[in-house]
């Protein structure tokens, strides 16, 4: 009998992973995050870091208040020798065997200790809750999306403290890149069933969604950018042409309105920033106004 092939075999093994059945829970929320980029959404845990921070610095306080009461108490003491050459001389400080130095030393090393703790710990917290602020909020309708399958008909896939794990949207992230462009937003979120891409298996719980390609979107959103500027160029020219003969006003005022239609479509379906949108309708107008004066000299 013929011994299968390795490399069949792993294809086999490759095939049940595959269409095997996962249980609710952990397996099937991890397997629902790696088909789909988009449900990358993790807690921040903000206030539990600037918590960490603040009982470090209040460590540090208070080990602060502790050195200030010493420094009074012996002040006060304006007798005390010892006290006096511990305050001015090192040898003596290191080397004095009584109680009260010993205190204080003890004091000083926890200090060098924390000091030397804190700021390791804070420029890390630094830099890590800085490539957290860094990343984007998730999408409102990717966000409902996640809910709605974690919390199919009723049932979370998590149970315990986990069934309101993402309640709180401002603590929440998108470890994926989103794509803020307008017009690609609303067309995922308007027009994304016809973009779905066709699914092979269906994971549980998953009744009602569909993945939309992101590669899709962008082709249609070129598609309709591309479409609507040459319309509204062609338009305007198209419209301007029967105008040649009639009044300076008509003819300002169709070109005002194409003006305005293109400044709305630029300022509302991309993100264009201010600057850019009065340069490209300020070249947008010139464009028109030079088709007249030049149609008019002819």
């Amino acid at each position: 009998m013929a011994q299968p092939k390795a490399q069949d075999v792993d294809v086999k093994l490759a095939q049940g992973i595959n269409t095997c059945v996962l249980l609710d829970g952990y397996p099937a929320f991890a397997e629902f995050i790696a088909r789909d980029r988009d449900a990358a959404i993790y807690r921040k845990f903000e206030r539990l870091s600037a918590r960490n921070l603040l009982y470090q610095q209040s460590e540090l306080h208070d080990l602060e208040r502790q050195l200030d009461c010493m420094d009074q108490q012996e002040a006060k003491d304006i007798d005390d020798q010892e006290a006096r050459n511990a305050a001015a001389d090192w040898t003596h400080f290191s080397t004095d065997t009584s109680r009260q130095a010993q205190s204080r030393r003890d004091l000083q090393g926890k200090i060098k200790l924390k000091l030397k703790e804190y700021p390791e710990q804070l420029d890390e917290a630094l830099v890590l809750e800085s490539q957290v602020l860094s990343l984007n909020l998730p999408g409102q309708h990717t966000l409902e999306d996640l809910r709605r399958w974690f919390k199919h008909k009723e049932v979370p896939v998590l149970f315990g403290r986990d069934e309101n794990l993402f309640l709180n949207e401002r603590d929440l992230v998108a470890l994926a890149p989103v794509d803020s462009d307008r017009l690609n937003v609303f067309l995922k979120n308007y027009f994304g069933y016809f973009f779905k891409e066709k699914a092979q298996d269906i994971l549980p719980r998953s009744e009602g969604l569909y993945y939309v390609p992101e590669r899709r979107i962008q082709y249609a959103g070129l598609v309709v950018s591309t479409f609507l500027s040459a319309v509204l160029l062609i338009g305007a020219i198209v419209c301007l042409l029967p105008l040649s003969g009639r009044s300076t006003g008509l003819r300002v005022g169709v070109i005002v309105i194409f003006t305005c239609l293109f400044a709305a479509v630029v300022g509302l379906l991309t993100n264009a920033r201010r600057a850019e949108i009065f340069a490209s309708t300020a070249a947008y107008a010139a464009v028109l106004v030079v088709f007249i004066s030049n149609f008019n000299s002819k």
